[in-house]
């Protein structure tokens, strides 16, 4: 063989070893992809098999526990003893809510409740965890079915609530799997599942008005409860509830 063609020989060599290298290149980055795209992340599997293993009449116990904890709690006219109506507001009363609480009540009957109160939640959704992935952010997490394809959506927020009870939120990350996934594709996705409400007001930016619920159960009772303050940490969720003058309805 001459020097030329032996010299052609090995560049076809070297451009195929090169081409295989790279096919091989991509096929592993897109085999990467695609389980992190497909994949669920750590703290949702865990979160996940941990329910699932409660059993039933323990998940339904859980559920009743925290449901009766906090009506007692948002409902405690506090330590002073009322003399005047002056006296019956301006009471603060912190509340702590362990996540591990409240996603078994979640998944056991909050999504049912949810949609009650008209807390609008994607459609697909009939999953969903929170807690907290550090820095006292706020992280929802949901499964969703988009262009056919089960995926967990995970949102991380920075939750503010202003004296006002005004909430506002930043929503700081965004994954689709085990993948980052841009804010804007996260709010397209979620709102192609949900029209409205608060989930979507929270990823937009969007201040949300004062949330206030009766704290008297009679219809004419004066006191509401008004959340004043929002503290995220690792295991729980804690909110300071305000009594308020209650708004009279026609």
């Amino acid at each position: 063989m001459s020097s030329s063609a032996a010299n052609r020989s090995l560049g076809v060599r070297v451009l195929g070893l090169a081409f295989a290298a790279l096919f091989v290149l991509l096929c592993v980055s897109a085999l990467i992809a695609y389980l992190g795209f497909h994949g669920k992340p750590a703290h949702w599997e865990a979160e996940q098999k941990r329910i699932a293993e409660l059993p039933e009449a323990n998940r339904q116990a859980i559920s009743e526990s925290l449901r009766n904890r906090l009506l007692r709690q948002w409902s405690d006219p506090g330590e002073k003893t009322p003399i005047t109506e002056a006296d019956l507001f301006g009471h603060r009363q912190r509340i702590e809510i362990l996540f591990d609480e409240l996603n078994t009540w979640i998944q056991t009957e909050g999504l049912t409740l949810l949609e009650e109160i008209d807390v609008e939640v994607p459609d697909s959704a009939t999953t969903a965890m929170v807690d907290s992935p550090g820095d006292g952010l706020l992280r929802i997490s949901f499964e969703v079915t988009a262009e056919d394809i089960r995926q967990v959506i995970t949102l991380s927020f920075a939750v503010t609530v202003a004296e006002d009870g005004t909430l506002k939120s930043t929503l700081e990350q965004a994954t689709a799997g085990k993948l980052p996934l841009p804010v804007n594709t996260a709010i397209d996705i979620v709102a192609s599942q949900a029209d409205d409400g608060i989930l979507l007001d929270l990823m937009r930016g969007n201040p949300i008005d004062p949330i206030e619920l009766p704290i008297d159960p009679s219809k004419d009772g004066p006191r509401a409860g008004r959340i004043v303050g929002l503290e995220v940490t690792d295991e729980a969720l804690i909110i300071t509830r305000e009594t308020v003058r209650r708004q009279k309805t026609d």
